[in-house]
């Protein structure tokens, strides 16, 4: 069953890993940590500037990526991440940091999720086939009660 779970956790886990960092749950995670607050008297320049950012997106997504089963980033990670984030959105080191702890939280709260939903859709197919495995052995057995009564009766009109 541990099989069975670690794999479909994967196939759903896929869903939330994309092969670029512009799709997916991750990839959205991911542009969350270099959105500035923009006012809406400001001009779409800077907001347009914001969202080409691919390159560092890829190299964020693949650290992520990798230590997605860890308990937290590494503290080398988080500084060059930060130091990313702290670039494109203009926050301050530790304010970027924190964004980065923040955002890896949540990466690893929708990983724990898919998984828990993987479980819990696991264990209903198993009820399920247990369930309908049962109820065909009773129709069997009831179907093996009726022909054995319907040949009972059958041979005693044959012998009249």
């Amino acid at each position: 069953m541990v099989e069975g779970v670690a794999s479909a956790t994967a196939v759903t886990g896929s869903s939330m890993i994309k092969s670029d960092a512009n799709s997916g749950s991750l990839g959205y995670l991911i542009d969350s940590m270099f959105r500035r607050n923009v006012s809406p008297s400001a001009g779409s320049a800077k907001g347009e500037a914001v969202l080409n950012q691919a390159p560092e997106a890829s190299v964020i997504t693949r650290i992520f990526i990798t230590t997605l089963r860890a308990a937290s980033l590494p503290a080398e990670d988080v500084r060059y991440i930060g130091g990313v984030v702290s670039y494109r959105t203009g926050l301050t080191q530790q304010e970027a940091e924190k964004r980065v702890n923040d955002t890896f939280a949540r990466v690893q709260t929708m990983l724990r999720e898919t998984e828990t939903a993987a479980r819990e859709a696991a264990d209903a197919a198993r009820k399920a086939s247990a369930y309908a495995a049962l109820w065909l052995f009773v129709s069997l057995l009831i179907g093996a009660f009726v022909a054995s009564f319907a040949a009972t009766i059958g041979g005693r009109q044959r012998d009249l």
